[in-house]
């Protein structure tokens, strides 16, 4: 018990309702001031804080609730497929050319680095992600392992609570389709650009790529490895 509820006025069952009866009562004499019981006044003060306290108390942890299961969610679908966090904007290094992520990848790899390319830039009609020049490199992890890579800035909040609209994730470049791994892949259809997605089935003629975010719906493409880009292997937050 805190010093505050043992300071707090108690009062029992009886004594509250004389206390409530009196006060009522002197409703009838216009002369009477009605709310002139000193200690009744003092418990009703208190008892109303306490209750407000008890209701902030309790919205404050609903909050730490929700934040803490939104965080579970995301650990949860990062170790499902396969991608590690990094709850940090990458760092950026510049480049020592400006040119294609192709024409430089053997480059930024030589200083621990790969090129990064906006994923909504490659989405306009004809447009080919590779033909799009790398304003910056994005330093790699120590620990990440030597990969052929590119990192893609993440447009939209299809594949939310997992990645957000800005967020920067590394992508392994390699054609596979492998249930529930996130991949980046082109439309078979060129003009319609690229979509960054988690693979939900493969069939025989054609693959199923699911949003995690409910509001948006599932792309189908056909069982065509070139239509992929990569595996996400990992995201830097924002």
């Amino acid at each position: 018990m805190t010093n505050e509820e043992r300071d707090r006025p108690t009062w029992d069952g009886e004594a509250l309702a004389e206390a409530m009866g009196r006060q009522l009562a002197r409703r009838d004499d216009p002369e009477a001031d009605v709310w002139s019981d000193e200690s009744f006044l003092e418990w009703l003060t208190n008892d109303a804080r306490a209750a407000s306290e008890d209701r902030a108390r309790a919205c404050e942890d609903g909050d730490r609730l929700r934040r803490s299961g939104h965080a579970l969610r995301v650990r949860l679908l990062a170790r499902q497929s396969g991608i590690g966090v990094v709850q940090a904007p990458p760092r950026l290094v510049t480049p020592s050319r400006r040119a294609t992520p192709a024409q430089v990848m053997d480059e930024a790899m030589a200083v621990g680095a790969i090129a990064r390319v906006d994923l909504a830039a490659a989405a306009g009609a004809g447009r080919e992600l590779w033909d799009e020049p790398a304003e910056h490199w994005v330093a790699l992890p120590n620990a990440a392992p030597k990969m052929r890579a590119l990192a893609l800035r993440i447009d939209g909040e299809s594949m939310a609570p997992l990645l957000h609209s800005g967020d920067t994730v590394l992508v392994e470049l390699r054609s596979t389709f492998v249930r529930g791994s996130v991949v980046v892949a082109r439309h078979a259809n060129a003009e319609d650009g690229y979509v960054c997605k988690r693979i939900e089935r493969v069939g025989k003629r054609e693959v199923v790529l699911a949003s995690i975010n409910p509001e948006f719906g599932s792309v189908a493409i056909p069982r065509d490895e070139r239509l992929v880009v990569g595996v996400v292997r990992l995201v830097w937050r924002g």
